[in-house]
């Protein structure tokens, strides 16, 4: 198969947190690429909207993700100076909980041994420093400095749009229906008509497991996720410059949030646990009385400041697997590549992971061994 035989070098499923990314490194490289999104870039349907999202170099989930997330810092950066548009903040951020947990303690030790400085804050520093939060007795902050929060939709549609700019085709309002390899080729069927492409990304997120073989299908599920803001007397108090982003584990209750962007609300969600949603499309996206309950419940122990009844909510899907890793590299060696199952903790390092698998299908080194779609 010829290149002038395909209708693109790459195909991308999805131009969500992953796909967006992806189609703005691989056109930067020269590639040509072909991206499929049913709905079109920077949607809520999926895993990007809710106007924020956490970025952290001090990481409890392990040593081994923040060399991704140093590669994700400097690619953030670019991607701000390439489009013109601002994107990260780095106002800190704050980890809340008990110094002998394993989140706490688990965080410590990688910022240790990765060199990510951090300051630990006693509960009496916290309340001079940071008195919109509430800490119970024994409590510590871990204070991250160079952490932040990421507008989410916006670096959606900064990376499509550079991407495009750089020779990227994005096919709006196309679903794709099914993927087949086809010798040195792949046919991606979609509602607008079949294509052939030399490989192929998923990128699909919550909808990623159509495309997914047995093994991996049963290893992945999407969960609805609720995010909620709420209101104050306060805002100054909340603004990025006075309020860094926050994780707080209380005992079996987590909570984290992000400063006001909008000068009205600060969000705070996680307090309700992520559950199985049978079909993406059809998330109910509104928050049940008992989730309300325990949110608000929540944000009035922790966070006095707020007034505890949200005045805003919503809920998004993500793709989870069965440890918590996402799924990055080949599938069995053909011409399918995996980028997805981020489960709720992807859009941080978006841009390295778009990276690594943009510097694999050019010939360079690929995803690491922990991420790899063949653990299952």
């Amino acid at each position: 198969m010829t290149a002038s035989n395909l209708d693109a070098q790459v195909g991308i499923i999805g131009t969500g947190t992953i796909g967006s990314m992806l189609a703005w490194q691989l056109a930067r490289r020269g590639v040509d690429v072909l991206a499929f999104e049913q709905f079109s870039p920077g949607h809520d349907r999926g895993a990007v909207g809710g106007e924020t999202r956490l970025f952290r170099l001090a990481y409890a989930e392990g040593a081994q993700y923040v060399p991704l997330l140093r590669d994700s810092l400097r690619l953030w950066r670019e991607l701000e100076a390439e489009s013109g548009d601002g994107i990260l903040t780095q106002c800190g951020g704050l980890a809340i909980g008990d110094p002998a947990a394993d989140y706490i303690s688990g965080l410590v030790e990688s910022a240790r041994e990765t060199g990510v400085a951090v300051e630990v804050l006693s509960r009496d520093e916290v309340a001079q420093r940071y008195p919109q939060h509430r800490l119970r007795d024994g409590e510590v902050a871990v204070l991250d400095e160079q952490a932040g929060f990421l507008r989410c939709e916006q670096a959606v549609l900064s990376a499509t749009r550079v991407a495009e700019g750089a020779g990227a085709e994005v096919l709006r309002y196309t679903e794709v229906t099914n993927i087949a390899e086809d010798g040195d080729s792949v046919l991606v069927h979609t509602t607008g008509g079949t294509h052939r492409v030399g490989e192929v990304v998923v990128c699909a997120g919550s909808w990623a497991s159509r495309f997914l073989p047995g093994a991996l299908a049963a290893a992945v599920e999407p969960r609805r996720v609720l995010l909620s803001w709420f209101g104050t007397e306060a805002i100054d108090d909340y603004r990025p410059e006075r309020f860094p982003i926050f994780i707080h584990h209380d005992g079996g209750v987590h909570v984290y949030g992000t400063p006001t962007v909008d000068g009205v609300m600060v969000k705070v969600a996680g307090a309700v646990t992520s559950h199985l949603v049978p079909e993406p499309a059809a998330v109910d996206r509104r928050h049940s009385l008992p989730e309300i309950r325990t949110i608000a419940g929540a944000v009035r122990q922790m966070l006095p400041g707020l007034h505890p009844e949200p005045v805003r909510t919503d809920a998004f899907t993500d793709l989870f697997t069965t440890d918590g890793k996402p799924l990055v590299g080949r599938i069995g060696g053909g011409r399918v590549v995996l980028a997805t199952g981020h489960s709720g903790r992807g859009f941080k390092y978006a841009p390295g992971i778009a990276a690594m698998v943009a510097d694999a299908l050019t010939g360079k080194a690929g995803p690491p061994e922990f991420l790899a779609p063949e653990r299952f």
